[in-house]
């Protein structure tokens, strides 16, 4: 039963919510390709998360799963590995309001996924969600309408978001017999693997970069990845999953504030404006609790 809200869970929320507004600038700060930022990235938080997995019994429960279910695994790494892709690659691009904002419409992308996948047709509030973030995307994107790289940088948060949502969906059903360590025990280190081998395939250096970049790319895969994601999974363990989804809209608003620092980045009215009414949206649709429930499965 979920447990009442508490001082441990406000400060692990705030935690949470803290830790992954980094991510966004410091993935600014980190002067590399965005296949490699992803790559390490993943690559320094599979190990932790697989030594976590196998102290809480993941190999017993890897033993069990089906050849179906593994398929799923792989498939919902494959979406992990193209979302950390297209998303590094949209903030190298776009603003961090803009991309941060455009990703976190990811529930959206969701629901419709799990609508035309699953069957489950989104409810009413649901669907006026979906029509309010649309039209902040189209606040935030319609200034870049000059610039043919702001708009891919907007086009690759938008592809991220809809690749989290395959993430989540896949997920949804590899998961059925499995704890959330030992979910990302599995998924974490087939990421890092196929973004390695996109590395290879492709060309990308992995080595020669600046060693600030290298503290950059360390601290996205500790703050994050380790501390933020952790840290959310534990409150979600004892609170219902709409307060969480709901903290989690909180990291817009946080990379933002973060940017000016240590970007110089000031984001524009405009751009204000149409983050807020997608966290809006994003918000209306998060009551609906099937799309709850689906996001809950993941997180």
């Amino acid at each position: 039963m979920p447990e009442r809200l508490s001082g441990r869970h406000l400060l692990a929320l705030g935690v949470g919510v803290l830790a992954i507004s980094f991510a966004a600038p410091l993935i600014r700060l980190a002067e590399a390709p965005s296949l490699t930022i992803a790559a390490v990235r993943l690559s320094l938080a599979a190990p932790p998360m697989l030594l976590l997995a196998v102290a809480d019994g993941g190999v017993r429960q890897w033993r069990g799963l089906t050849r179906g279910e593994w398929l799923l695994l792989g498939l919902s790494a494959a979406a992990l590995a193209a979302h950390f892709g297209f998303w590094v690659a949209s903030l190298q691009r776009t603003s961090v309001v803009a991309s941060v904002a455009l990703v976190t419409m990811q529930p959206l992308f969701l629901a419709v996924g799990g609508w035309a996948f699953l069957g489950e047709r989104p409810r009413r509030g649901t669907l006026v969600g979906i029509g309010v973030a649309t039209a902040g995307a189209l606040l935030l994107v319609l200034p870049h309408g000059g610039d043919r790289g702001t708009l891919g940088g907007d086009a690759f948060a938008l592809i991220g978001g809809a690749m989290s949502g395959c993430y989540l969906l896949a997920g949804r059903r590899a998961r059925r017999r499995l704890s959330t360590a030992a979910y990302a025990g599995a998924v974490y280190p087939a990421t890092a693997l196929l973004l390695l081998m996109a590395l290879v395939l492709s060309g990308t250096p992995l080595a020669g970069h600046p060693r600030e970049a290298y503290v950059a790319m360390a601290a996205v895969a500790l703050v994050p990845q380790l501390v933020g994601h952790n840290a959310l999974n534990w409150a979600l363990g004892s609170l219902p999953a709409a307060v969480v989804a709901v903290a989690i809209l909180g990291e817009p608003i946080g990379a933002a504030a973060l940017a000016m620092p240590l970007l110089g980045e000031t984001p524009r009215l405009v751009e204000v404006a149409g983050g807020a009414v997608v966290l809006v949206g994003v918000y209306l649709a998060l009551r609906d609790a099937r799309t709850l429930h689906v996001v809950s499965q993941e997180m």
